[in-house]
């Protein structure tokens, strides 16, 4: 039997997922946030966390303030890629969805992601292992919406298949 994988995230991720928090509805909703899940202090970025974190942070946004604000989340981790969000107006889709698999692996310690962008004008992101709730579904949902309006990009993004009901993974088709 395989080795049990510790489901842990960067501290940049979990930084982004409160600065959304605190953008959308300030220091008050923060401490709030940080209040109901138990948690107090700094996440360094380049620091590794329980994944529960995330979890908790995202269940605390649908619950609190309405699961429409997980899409919105989701755009908002998009486009705060620090340096990479200027360089991203400047680039297309599938170049960003390319280096996603990378860029995955270097935030999450667990499961993997595929982007096949072999065909013209759609890319199918794949992810094996990483959703145990659906709060999480929706931000990736809103990740690749704002990929598409990080790059000016016209395009429809949907969900195909979902590893919560079943599926082997979680299958995003950015049509565009």
């Amino acid at each position: 039997m395989g080795k049990k994988v510790e489901r842990k995230v960067r501290g940049s991720i979990l930084n982004t997922y409160l600065a959304f928090v605190t953008k959308k509805w300030g220091r008050d909703g923060y401490r709030l946030c940080m209040s109901e899940i138990g948690l107090w202090g700094e996440f360094r970025d380049g620091n590794y966390y329980q994944d529960a974190i995330r979890e908790n942070i995202l269940r605390w946004i649908a619950r609190e303030k309405g699961e429409e604000n997980l899409r919105e989340c989701g755009k908002y981790i998009a486009s705060n890629l620090g340096i990479l969000s200027w360089l991203v107006r400047f680039s297309d889709p599938k170049a960003i969805a390319s280096k996603f698999p990378k860029n995955f692996s270097e935030i999450y310690s667990y499961g993997r992601m595929e982007a096949d962008t072999s065909k013209d004008k759609l890319i199918v992101l794949r992810l094996y292992d990483v959703c145990r709730i659906r709060e999480c579904c929706e931000v990736w949902l809103g990740v690749c919406e704002g990929v598409l309006e990080s790059t000016k990009t016209k395009g429809k993004v949907e969900e195909i298949k979902c590893s919560i009901e079943g599926a082997d993974c979680c299958e995003y088709r950015i049509s565009y």
